[in-house]
């Protein structure tokens, strides 16, 4: 059989829901969507952005279409293919540009958006728990986050907190130029996400009477490691960790993770007031422009 390529996307933003979707969809019989390959985890492969990113800013990226298209080489009689890359809405312009390429225009989009403030906040919170991020989310703030960025090349996109929630372009670039295009807004996947999952099933044109099991969270947030001195020392790349893969087999090696977790780690903390509304400043005109373009509204995202 020849290989097939995805008919549909995810495409963003992070930290909107887009795991808990993808698993969920990846239940329904006529849908394939990639998650591992060869023991390496590729839920989100950003061949679409390769140009503009590399693999010591997010790891495990595909290069090359063949090694693309390897991803789907399973699919059977699955009627929808699909893949969910979060950065392809942030950097709209390389992604659209290759997707249409390689794709072509009639390629289904699904976008997820989040409140962009607490957005913001669950990346900032996301990327504390690993050695990205030593500074408050306030200090983090008042970074200059282009700056930040370009300065530092192993850093992840995702300390972008502000620029990723500014939605309105990224939007209206792919609704101007596909013409399938499903936004769901993070709050009502949230409150009714089986009804949600149904209606994203309607779009992409197939039966939504088939039991998905939405009870699951995939990729949820919620601690932070009690110091920077914990942090680096059990991080996945501290020193001391590989020696012990070839010691202890796998389930003891979880075992002992969430244990280390349960003991070194606690809740977030609560996004203070002051910077809840200075986020909302910055966003609100974008969030206008939003719904307008939508013809929704947000209220609770001026809030």
């Amino acid at each position: 059989m020849k290989k097939k390529l995805p008919n549909f996307l995810i495409v963003g933003a992070a930290k909107s829901g887009t795991s808990s979707l993808h698993n969920y969809l990846n239940q329904h019989p006529d849908i394939f969507m990639p998650s591992y390959k060869n023991g390496i985890k590729v839920k989100e492969p950003r061949f679409f952005i390769n140009d503009v990113l590399n693999s010591e800013r997010v790891p495990n990226m595909i290069s090359s279409i063949n090694e693309y298209k390897s991803l789907f080489e399973n699919v059977s009689k699955e009627l929808c293919v699909g893949e969910a890359t979060v950065l392809y809405l942030y950097y709209y312009k390389a992604a659209i540009k290759n997707i249409k390429r390689y794709l072509g225009s009639n390629v289904k989009i699904i976008i997820m958006l989040r409140n962009p403030v607490t957005r913001a906040f669950s990346a900032y919170n996301h990327v504390a728990r690993t050695n990205q991020e030593n500074l408050s989310f306030k200090e983090a703030l008042a970074q200059n986050e282009f700056y930040r960025f370009k300065s530092d090349s192993n850093l992840t996109p995702l300390i972008m907190y502000k620029e990723m929630g500014l939605y309105y372009n990224m939007v209206k670039a792919y609704m101007d130029n596909f013409k399938d295009v499903h936004v769901i807004i993070y709050d009502e996947f949230r409150n009714k996400t089986s009804s949600v999952v149904n209606e994203t099933l309607d779009f992409l044109g197939l039966d939504n009477k088939f039991d998905i099991d939405t009870s699951l969270k995939h990729n949820v947030g919620g601690k932070r490691w009690r110091s920077i001195y914990l942090k680096s020392l059990f991080m996945r790349d501290a020193f001391w960790k590989k020696p012990i893969r070839f010691i202890f087999p796998i389930f003891i090696r979880r075992f002992f993770t969430r244990y280390i977790r349960f003991i070194f780690m606690r809740d977030n903390q609560i996004l203070e007031s002051e910077i809840r509304k200075e986020l909302i400043n910055f966003f609100i005109n974008d969030i206008e422009k939003l719904e307008n373009l939508l013809d929704i509204k947000l209220e609770a995202w001026k809030k």
